[in-house]
């Protein structure tokens, strides 16, 4: 017992000198009084995601419809990925058809082919999920009874080897007869499972504004589904019904992501999971005959 209680003293005695060695051992850095100090903290770098898109050649179009006294402004067609397994495309565009002595017709007519890869980056994950979602935020206006504005087409869909997977449209809109709408409606989400290999996305978009003939000139209808400045002012009305809304984010945006399955969606798609059979009941001995 006293030789462990030695051993204890001579250890914590050996500790208490070793520390003030060590604390001196540092180098010390003079700093001038009032001398601000910065201290940078760098994030953590995120983790890849375990499937990648990786996108692959594109065929985009707009093709603009005027007849008459017409405008038509924007016509975009905006692809970004934030992520490497978010992909979000954005059509935008506007029309205004001028009431004249004669009818006028303006339209924006949108279409996209993109072809892209999913790439399981973990060799772990061999099935994910591709989820898409799509909303369209706009202007309908029209300012006499005959006129007309309206987006619809606003349709997307994904499809492997010529099989549709996913498909969303957004419910068409329209105005007419003095009325004007604000638009902000969404689709989705839809999921499908899918596996490594080459896709293909499709999404259509049209807007567009009809203004019947009039004998004195009028502002005309119009269909605003761009930022500014895709319609200049002098086109709209000096009664203009949307006055201050904010149009940064106008248009059709599509939203396609790309997750693992997890456990629980795999159970679900295999359907329930089979429980093991109950054990066999131990069979009796059958009851010997009694002899009268």
């Amino acid at each position: 017992m006293t030789r462990r209680i030695w051993n204890g003293v001579i250890a914590s005695a050996g500790m208490a000198i070793l520390l003030p060695l060590s604390l001196y051992a540092q180098e010390k850095t003079a700093v001038p009084p009032g001398t601000p100090v910065n201290i940078t903290v760098q994030p953590a770098a995120p983790t890849a995601p375990p499937i990648s898109i990786i996108l692959g050649p594109r065929h985009g179009h707009v093709i603009p419809e005027r007849h008459g006294c017409t405008h038509t402004g924007g016509g975009n067609i905006d692809i970004a990925q934030p992520t490497p397994d978010v992909l979000i495309v954005t059509m935008s565009g506007a029309a205004v058809a001028y009431g004249s002595i004669c009818a006028a017709t303006a339209a924006q007519a949108f279409e996209l082919e993109q072809c892209f890869e999913l790439s399981f980056d973990n060799p772990k994950v061999k099935k994910g999920k591709l989820t898409m979602e799509g909303r369209v935020i706009g202007l309908l206006r029209s300012h006499c009874p005959k006129d007309s504005a309206a987006y619809d087409d606003a349709c997307a869909s994904v499809g492997l080897n010529g099989t549709g997977l996913l498909k969303l449209c957004v419910p068409p809109h329209s105005v007419g007869g003095k009325q004007a709408l604000s638009v902000n409606d969404h689709d989705g989400p839809y999921s499908a499972p899918v596996v490594a290999g080459k896709y293909v996305l499709k999404q259509t978009f049209r807007v567009s504004a009809m203004a019947h003939p009039y004998i004195v000139p009028v502002k005309g209808p119009s269909a605003e589904f761009a930022p500014d400045p895709a319609i200049d002012p002098l086109w709209l009305s000096y009664k203009e019904p949307f006055h201050g809304a904010i149009k940064k984010d106008f248009g059709f945006q599509l939203i396609l992501k790309v997750a693992e399955e997890t456990e629980q969606e795999k159970t679900e798609e295999g359907g329930k999971e089979e429980l093991p059979p109950p054990p066999a009941r131990e069979k009796l001995p059958e009851p010997t005959p009694v002899k009268p």
